[in-house]
């Protein structure tokens, strides 16, 4: 059976149904992917959509303490910035390496990669992830924040250069959002 696969991605808007109807959002991307496969004289097409979208929450404080709160929890859960836009407040890493935990969060809270033999793939695989997060301003005088979590990983020293999807489970949005939360309220 051979199969051919197909990436295109499409910038698309990101968020959580609890957002605020206005305001600049995290980028997410849309991956299309199309597998043809051919066997038993016929071919077929299949179209599967992985659409990752951005965790938001409401910290009880302004700009300037949850953009510092922000920075600090990444540095606390060992994540290298490759990106910050102090203007916008945007900051994160779009390419971070790692293997079992990201800072304090177990790998297999942070994103499912699939699995094999009852084992998931975030557990034992090699996982790069972009994690980006960004604020803005709310009417009432707090800040909004949301996160964008999403990777590929790939088996370790397997010479396979086929990378696996990797799609949030929401747990490493929640720690961070949980400890600007933390840091803005004094705790």
């Amino acid at each position: 059976m051979r199969a051919a696969i197909l990436f295109v991605g499409i910038g698309v808007f990101g968020g959580c149904a609890s957002r605020p109807a206005a305001g600049p959002e995290l980028v997410a991307d849309r991956a299309i992917t199309t597998q043809t496969v051919q066997g038993m004289g016929a071919s077929t097409g299949l179209n599967m959509v992985n659409e990752a979208s951005a965790v938001g929450s409401t910290i009880d404080g302004n700009m300037d303490a949850s953009w510092s709160a922000l920075q600090s929890v990444y540095v606390s859960l060992e994540i290298p910035l490759t990106k910050r836009d102090n203007e916008k407040k945007i900051l994160g890493n779009t390419s971070l390496r790692t293997r079992r935990r990201v800072g304090s969060v177990p790998m297999i809270r942070a994103v499912d990669c699939g699995g094999e033999s009852g084992m998931p793939n975030a557990e034992t695989y090699d996982v790069t992830l972009e994690i980006m997060s960004m604020l803005a301003p709310t009417p009432d005088g707090r800040t909004r924040l949301q996160t964008l979590v999403q990777g590929t990983a790939r088996r370790p020293a397997s010479g396979n250069p086929n990378d696996v999807r990797c799609t949030s489970l929401g747990g490493l949005e929640n720690k961070i959002s949980e400890m600007v939360a933390k840091i803005v309220a004094g705790k």
